[in-house]
C-alpha cells in the first residue's frame, strides 16, 4: 500500500487512518499493573495509546509517575481509593474521570469494587 502526503500527520509520521476493531481482534496487555485490552498503541499512531481493563477488589497499584506522557482515566464501573500527588486520597468510582499530567505521582490505594477503567496516555506510553 502506498501513502501519501494526505494520509499522514502534519508532521508527514505514522498513516493517520480510522480504525474499527472487533474485541475478539484486540490485543490483552498483561505486562501492566493489570490485564488490559489495548485498544489503541503506538504502532497505531504517535497521538496517544489507549486500552481497557478492570482491576480486581483488594488490588493496589504502587504510587508512581509518568515522565512522558499525561494520563486521562475514566471509570465505567467499580469504586476504589486512589492517591494524586497535589490532591491527596481520593475515591473514584463509576463515572469519575481523571487528569495526571506528565510527572504527577498517583496510583491506586485499594480497589474496593472491582474497577473498570479506560485509560489514554498523550502521546502513547505503549
Amino acid at each position: 500500500m502506498t501513502h501519501t502526503s494526505k494520509d499522514c500527520d502534519s508532521e508527514g509520521g505514522w498513516p493517520l487512518k480510522p480504525i474499527i476493531r472487533d474485541e475478539k481482534d484486540l490485543v490483552v496487555d498483561e505486562s501492566g499493573p493489570f490485564p488490559a485490552k489495548i485498544l489503541l498503541s503506538s504502532r497505531d499512531t504517535r497521538i496517544a495509546s489507549v486500552k481497557v481493563g478492570v482491576l480486581e477488589k483488594g488490588k493496589t497499584i504502587e504510587v508512581h509517575s509518568h515522565e512522558g506522557s499525561d494520563q486521562i482515566e475514566y471509570y465505567m464501573d467499580g469504586k476504589a481509593v486512589m492517591y494524586i500527588e497535589g490532591l491527596g486520597e481520593r475515591i473514584i468510582h463509576k463515572g469519575s474521570f481523571t487528569y495526571i499530567p506528565k510527572g504527577v505521582k498517583h496510583g491506586i490505594k485499594e480497589v474496593i469494587e472491582p474497577l473498570k477503567i479506560i485509560t489514554i496516555f498523550i502521546p502513547p506510553l505503549f
